[in-house]
């Protein structure tokens, strides 16, 4: 069998080890070499099955014999052999595998490209032409000193799913030191059902979000799902409390390098609350810490989700705060 007919009988699917989710013609899912949630994708293609990665990638799709070669780290020849089953195809052995969590922030020179990228998406935001955004971050009720402060901003951003450019929300994810910046995500606001919900600047390595907002004086920790959910939270100026996030959620095993940032951050703090969407997530993040918790989830009422942004926009979400602060203060 030649290489342009190998390339077209496998299938890549079997040889990653774990399940994709299916969304029309592709299948998206963690990465197998880098983790994450729905970073890589997998498309049918008249050539044959193509994948790729939007972190650890090149911008381009790779067929099945480049996938061999980079899982089991070897040469043209020897990944021919193997999906010509002259020796044995074995699949990854991870299943769902953790988010690869940065152990030190992205180079200098791409932090001065991704402050280009924010800087340009926020003059589009309160230009002429960014009335979408406006509009968006407003009916999710946050208010315009909230845009400024975490450099807010519009894009159009390619995605790999709906293959094609769609308006998102662009925002940093800065550390406290000098202003560093360590990622930058794009909240699709257009609610294409086919396409992702969001998506990263390639290169991000995101960790915590929220950080500039800590301050000395604060003895209370609220680790929250979800960073639209943490600028709510911010926007209600809790007393006391630091608001840090995670990012949006996913299931399974929390990265172990991720536990040991947050069990560092939770030192400093007398009381730490965790408010994930689900109950028996909330419940991990306290395992993790190793120490009790104050723990909340958002219920669904009405078929719409209560977390901390739906209770800023109905105007309730001072009103919690001010009970959990009484909470905390006793």
């Amino acid at each position: 069998m030649d290489t342009q007919s190998l390339n077209l009988a496998t299938k890549i699917l079997p040889l990653i080890g774990y399940d994709l989710r299916k969304v029309g013609k592709f299948a998206i899912g963690p990465c197998p070499f880098c983790g994450g949630r729905d970073r890589f994708t997998v498309k049918s293609t008249p050539q044959g099955d193509r994948w790729h990665c939007r972190g650890c990638g090149d911008g381009r799709y790779h067929n099945a014999i480049d996938f061999i070669m980079r899982r089991d780290d070897c040469d043209f020849k020897t990944a021919l052999q193997i999906l010509k089953q002259d020796a044995p195809i074995v699949p990854l052995p991870r299943v769902n595998p953790p988010e690869a969590e940065p152990t030190k922030p992205p180079s200098l020179d791409w932090q001065a490209s991704a402050w280009r990228v924010v800087g340009k998406a926020s003059d589009r935001l309160f230009s002429d032409d960014g009335q979408a955004g406006r509009d968006y971050l407003s009916s999710r009720g946050l208010h315009r000193g909230t845009w400024y402060a975490w450099h807010l901003g519009l894009a159009n951003v390619f995605d790999v799913i709906a293959q094609q450019s769609r308006p998102a929300i662009v925002i940093p994810w800065i550390t406290k030191a000098d202003e560093e910046i360590a990622a930058v995500k794009y909240r699709f606001i257009d609610g294409d059902p086919e396409g992702l919900r969001y998506t990263s600047l390639t290169g991000s390595v995101p960790s915590l979000f929220g950080t500039p907002s800590i301050l000395s004086s604060d003895q209370n920790l609220l680790l929250v799902e979800g960073e639209i959910n943490a600028l709510s939270l911010w926007q209600c100026h809790p007393r006391g409390v630091s608001v840090v996030s995670f990012g949006a959620e996913q299931a399974g095993e929390i990265p172990q390098a991720r536990a040991a940032i947050l069990r560092n951050l939770a030192r400093n703090y007398k009381q730490v609350v965790i408010w994930c969407d689900e109950k028996g997530r909330s419940k991990q993040y306290q395992d993790v810490l190793s120490r009790n918790c104050l723990k909340l989830h958002s219920p669904i009422v009405d078929g719409i989700k209560q977390d901390a942004n739906r209770l800023l926009q109905v105007g309730k979400l001072s009103a919690i705060l001010a009970g959990l602060r009484a909470e905390l203060a006793r």
